[in-house]
């Protein structure tokens, strides 16, 4: 049996958002339950104490993911103030699921806070999706949230779909892309032998989900860019 981890290399219709939050746990536990996430969680309880890496400094271990922390400053150079903390995944296996969202499953989790741990913005990636499959996702929130306002995003000259749902309290962005896997290095894992190998590259879809308080809307819109969060806008 073979494990596949991916490592990267380069990376309105208003609604209320009213059914009671669920309890909200480490993705080490369970996945991360991100319909009506709670947003008064607080970092300390998605990354306890016992999910810090031993090894690298700075870096939370989600069962195969590596998150690494990266304090965010802003202000001129020799005066900046350090504004928000983004959490941002190095490496995840696809077979892992930490973080679920109307029935769909996900394989990685990247979040934004405040400097008092106060969360800013959740989001998680479905690897390896067939376009069928994003559709029907798609087709899911629609029933819960209406009509999406339809737009594009483009990275690194590659254009992608996104699907936006404003509620009352919070959005709700998901962003289509096509991967074709040229920055990426696919490495499978024998189970039983523990040898590794270098896995087929395959193009594929991936579905970045990102749900963000509204407040905080004007601290990361056109802000927040760098790994997973390039698929935001």
């Amino acid at each position: 049996m073979k494990f596949l981890f991916i490592l990267v290399t380069a990376l309105p219709i208003l609604l209320s958002c009213n059914q009671q939050s669920r309890p909200v746990t480490s993705p080490t536990e369970e996945a991360l339950q991100l319909e009506d996430f709670d947003f008064s969680t607080n970092i300390s309880t998605l990354l306890p104490e016992k999910t810090k890496s031993k090894v690298y400094s700075g870096t939370y271990e989600l069962k195969s993911e590596m998150l690494e922390a990266d304090t965010v400053s802003d202000g001129d150079y020799g005066s900046e103030t350090p504004v928000r903390i983004e959490y941002k995944q190095q490496s995840f296996s696809s077979e892992d699921v930490l973080a679920e969202f109307a029935g769909e499953e996900f394989n990685a989790v990247n979040l934004v806070t405040a400097m008092d741990g106060s969360i800013m913005l959740v989001n998680a990636l479905k690897d390896l999706a067939g376009l069928k499959q994003m559709r029907t996702f798609i087709e899911t929130l629609e029933k819960k949230y209406g009509k999406p306002v339809k737009s594009k995003g483009k990275f690194a000259n590659q254009d992608f779909d996104l699907y936006t749902w404003q509620l009352n309290d919070r959005i709700i962005r998901y962003s289509v892309v096509l991967e074709s896997e040229e920055n990426t290095l696919r490495l499978e894992v024998d189970e039983n032998t523990k040898k590794v190998s270098e896995g087929k590259k395959e193009s594929h879809y991936k579905g970045y989900i990102y749900i963000l308080k509204n407040e905080f809307k004007d601290k990361i819109f056109g802000k927040v860019s760098s790994g997973d969060f390039v698929f935001l806008e």
